[in-house]
């Protein structure tokens, strides 16, 4: 009981270290927030100072070198970054997850990722456009093109989803996590977008590779009955919590600090700014409105969040199972949470006059990237609505990976 103890006291440390790490890093994310837009990828500056600071590691096995901390560890620290920087805060959360899906791979998987170098980095795409699959004995030769892949100019290797069909076609497609190594890919610069412009979401294409099977995970065994991963890690949590029905929180927490700080930023540029006709904006009442509304969202965001990742974690140790009441209720917390985010840049908006219309202006800036992020299949609030709905009156969820 009293390792078990110093380990989870060691981990909350880790934590409370990485979102310090991150809130210093606010400034520098903020005078480099038009840049990285501009560039339409991080900065390789960004990247090294991630990556010095270990937040990529966070959820990667201990074993390979990363921290191994509690799920959320990382929706928590990009939050602060999120303050700063947006795009660079959502490549910061979306690596961090990789660690975490790269962990429930077979271990000669993993072994391969970070033996060698546990700084290495790995991508994503759950987004697959005509995929071609043949099946070799228990290997898949694949191509296809796979599209949004967040921050993969940093990353050597790629976790992509892959529908196989059934021999014959027989029946609906299984569905497979493959890892590939980008090295034997295409990484084609297709990143044009009106939001989380500076996250370098490009495309991976593929070109005949041959996926071994030490490669592939079946997506049935991401629902939460244990994954190959977390058998190779001792059987902690961690690598067998239900992947689809929380995936969501490695992407809430950027949109919660863009919005954050689209709060503070408007409140210092109002205490500094007058109207054309020389009033004193602070005493007017409609601004005062508009601010603690603002404010009331994003506490009541900061708390759902924070409570479900509690309860994950709570779950999680205690090696509970999670129902589809509970897994469904995630999703809607995280859908209606992104929801207030945006109500919250919405609200603000306005204050900001014409100077909010510049695409270089902070508070657009955060407007167009919150809405981005909530324009994520996972935190799309008609989505998880329904599959709420649907549980909650006795009809099951719609989508199966849940």
């Amino acid at each position: 009981m009293a390792t078990a103890l110093k380990i989870s006291c060691d981990k909350r440390v880790h934590q409370v270290s990485l979102i310090k790490k991150a809130n210093e890093m606010i400034p520098y994310l903020k005078r480099h927030a038009n840049e990285t837009e501009n560039n339409r990828r991080m900065l390789e500056e960004t990247h090294e100072r991630f990556l010095d600071a270990g937040f990529y590691s966070a959820l990667q096995p201990e074993r390979y070198g990363g921290l191994e901390l509690d799920f959320g560890a990382h929706t928590l620290f990009s939050r602060e970054l999120g303050k700063g920087c947006a795009s660079s805060a959502w490549v910061a959360a979306i690596l961090a997850c990789h660690g975490w899906m790269g962990g429930m791979m077979p271990d000669e998987c993993q072994a391969e990722i970070w033996e060698h170098d546990p700084q290495t980095c790995v991508a994503t795409s759950f987004l697959a456009a005509g995929t071609k699959v043949e099946r070799r004995g228990e290997e898949f030769l694949i191509s296809g093109r796979w599209r949004f892949s967040s921050g993969v100019d940093f990353c050597k290797w790629a976790l992509l989803i892959l529908p196989v069909p059934q021999p014959e076609g027989k029946g609906p497609p299984d569905v497979y996590f493959v890892m590939v190594d980008l090295a034997d890919c295409l990484v084609e610069d297709t990143w044009q977008s009106n939001g989380l412009k500076g996250s370098g979401s490009n495309d991976i294409v593929v070109d005949n590779v041959l996926i071994p099977k030490h490669r592939m995970l079946d997506a049935r065994l991401t629902k939460g009955c244990g994954t190959p991963g977390s058998e190779a890690a001792g059987g902690g949590y961690l690598y067998g919590l239900p992947l689809f029905a929380i995936s969501p929180f490695n992407l809430i927490g950027p949109a919660m600090g863009a919005a954050r700080g689209a709060l503070e930023d408007m409140i210092a540029d109002m205490k500094s700014r007058q109207s054309v006709t020389g009033a004193d904006l602070t005493k007017v009442s409609t601004v005062h409105e508009r601010i603690a509304r603002a404010a009331a969202l994003l506490d009541a965001a900061d708390a759902v969040i924070e409570r479900q990742l509690e309860g994950i974690v709570s779950k999680g140790r205690a090696g509970e199972e999670y129902s589809i009441e509970e897994r469904v209720r995630y999703r809607i917390n995280l859908g209606h949470s992104a929801k207030m985010c945006c109500d919250a840049v919405d609200t603000l908006l306005p204050l900001s006059g014409g100077r909010g219309l510049e695409t270089t202006h902070p508070m657009q800036r955060a407007w167009r990237d919150v809405h981005a992020i909530a324009q994520h299949f996972g935190l799309v609030w008609d989505i998880q609505s329904s599959f709420f709905g649907s549980v909650a009156l006795g009809h099951g969820c719609p989508d199966p990976k849940i």
